[in-house]
């Protein structure tokens, strides 16, 4: 007989504790810039319904019902147990009085919870046209503010034994929602919460509050997304329905004045500039305005580039921004990233915490990426990539498949390749590869450096990729890559070999991994790599190619990892 969902009413209950172990250091929400309506301690009422619990390793890949109304599954998993029914008046009230989500009993689950508080709106409220609803929440969620649906987020519409659709990290996440008329009333209003666990826990969780604002304004950035010798690009993203203004000039000048009529994203291109030269700028936007930042174009073909090298920063807010610093101290002319910026590519509250941290350095220096594991998921609902838009990236190759991220631009004389080695067993990205690189070569490029996140060679845990090995080396190294930048294993290693020179940088804030093999204590390499120099430690390093290529690592605290090195720059 299939086990049977249950509805349950709790009056006494015990506060669920799914944390993470390092989910005390994640940053609250930032502080309010307009009128709290509901604070994080407001009082709630919850009602949830319960099932069994899954059987371990069977819940990542249960299906529910609302999947296989979507085509994603053929049937439910009995596993889930039958729906129950959700509060008969939702999502106006709930019959529950709990104050918090209960944990729930042995062999039980909490499939949803359904969770109610009010807040008042009062004559002085009356112009507010923003809402922002900040949710720290596990996994799915979905919210009304009097019955009205106004966000949904990794919950599929279902039944209440509907899973959520992927494991949610520890961040806070925020919902900027436009209101519409009557979607708001004078006097008592009430927000409504449904909240689902992913097949991997046993409960949901939530923390909540909301703000609402007359204004509106900037929500990201600015950011530089791109300087040539005579260009810049500039984009920022607001609320909707908000022109923006540029104001720039040379030096500390801002005697020039740019428009973007009303949207969500403005592009601003600066063009007829000196090349190698200093400029300044803000954007101001509905009644928000930037800070004054300043950027420097390119310098002429053949003169020194500086950049910015590292990787790998997941959860480690407090390493990266130390890092982040530094580099802005540094006089680089753009950034380079081997992967893994955020813990979950899926969790859009990842990302928030992401773009604010970078946001100075961002509005600076163009920051260029490569895509790791963890950044994955980074789709709109119809399978299309976020990661274009979100980094600016430039247009895809000729038949890149969708949910894939190689890519190459050049910088001055120098050529940049970015490798997604998600995809390294698509032969699609190796004749891309090998057709680049020799269109780079055939142009006259000074210098070609080539950023993956799962490079070939490492001695942290992931011990390098075979697939990068076997079939990407012998392409690189053919056409005299000058470097080869990676991640994914959080260390610093520097060494040479079958020809090709590579850099492992990935220590931007995540958990350090052991060095395995070959350093006293440890077993001798199984497989032979050229390492020249290898340490457990957080770092960044700059990259100088002039008329060769000067490497330099630098501890969090600006101090040497190692003493720079220099290499001659390949030649064809």
């Amino acid at each position: 007989m299939r086990a049977k969902l249950a509805i349950a009413i709790v009056t006494l209950c015990t506060l669920v504790v799914t944390a993470a172990a390092d989910e005390d250091t994640v940053p609250p929400p930032p502080p309010a810039r307009g009128t709290q309506l509901i604070k994080a301690t407001a009082v709630w009422r919850w009602q949830i319904t319960t099932a069994p619990t899954i059987p371990r390793g069977v819940g990542a890949m249960a299906a529910t019902a609302g999947e296989v109304a979507a085509g994603r599954a053929r049937a439910p998993s009995p596993v889930l147990g039958e729906p129950g029914p959700i509060p008969a008046s939702w999502p106006y009230d709930v019959a529950g009085l709990a104050p918090v989500i209960p944990k729930p009993a042995d062999g039980q689950r909490i499939a949803a919870a359904f969770g109610i508080t009010s807040f008042q709106i009062s004559d002085a409220d009356a112009r507010i046209s923003m809402l922002e609803l900040r949710l720290r929440y596990r996994d799915g969620v979905a919210a009304w503010i009097n019955g009205v649906e106004v966000l949904r987020q990794g919950l599929p519409r279902g039944p209440t034994n509907t899973l959520a659709l992927r494991q949610r990290g520890p961040e806070w996440e925020t919902f900027y929602i436009a209101v519409a008329p009557g979607l708001l009333r004078r006097g008592a209003n009430t927000l409504a919460v449904e909240v689902h666990p992913s097949g991997r826990r046993t409960a949901p969780s939530l923390l909540a509050d909301l703000i609402g604002r007359s204004d509106r304004g900037i929500l990201r950035g600015p950011a530089l997304v791109e300087t040539t010798q005579t260009t810049a690009t500039i984009v920022v993203d607001t609320d909707p329905d908000v022109d923006a203004t540029l104001e720039w000039g040379a030096g500390e000048a801002l005697s020039t004045i740019q428009k973007s009529p009303p949207g969500r994203r403005h592009v601003f291109v600066l063009a007829n500039l000196s090349p190698d030269a200093r400029f300044s700028y803000r954007v101001r936007a509905g009644s928000s305005q930037s800070a004054k930042y300043t950027f420097s174009t390119l310098p002429k073909a053949g003169a020194e580039i500086r950049i910015g090298i590292y990787g790998d920063v997941r959860g480690g807010h407090s390493i990266h921004r130390r890092l982040l610093e530094r580099m802005l101290a540094e006089g680089l002319d753009f950034v380079v990233v081997s992967g893994d910026m955020v813990t979950r590519g899926s969790d859009e509250g990842d990302w928030q915490q992401f773009f604010g941290l970078t946001q100075d350095l961002r509005a600076q220096l163009p920051y260029y990426p490569a895509i790791g594991n963890h950044d994955l998921g980074m789709s709109n609902p119809d399978g299309t990539s976020r990661a274009d838009k979100m980094f600016s990236l430039p247009p895809a190759p000729s038949g890149r498949p969708p949910d894939s991220y190689w890519y190459s631009r050049d910088v001055s004389d120098i050529h940049l390749v970015f490798l997604d080695s998600n995809n390294y067993d698509r032969g699609d990205q190796e004749t891309w590869l090998e057709a680049d690189l020799a269109a780079a070569r055939k142009r006259g490029v000074r210098s070609i450096v080539v950023i993956t996140h799962d490079g070939p060679f490492a001695r942290g845990y992931h011990g390098g990729n075979t697939l990068a090995r076997a079939r990407y080396v012998p392409i690189l190294a053919r056409h005299k890559v000058d470097l080869v930048i990676s991640g994914h294993d959080h260390i610093y290693q520097r060494g040479e070999h079958l020809g090709l020179r590579y850099l492992v940088s990935g220590g931007g804030g995540a958990p350090l991994y052991a060095i395995r093999c070959g350093v006293p204590g440890r077993p001798k390499c199984s497989i032979e790599d050229g390492m020249q120099h290898v340490a457990r430690e957080y770092h960044y390093a700059v990259m100088t190619i002039g008329r060769d290529v000067e490497l330099c690592p630098r501890r969090p605290d600006g101090s040497l990892l190692e003493k720079c090195v220099r290499y001659p720059l390949g030649k064809p």
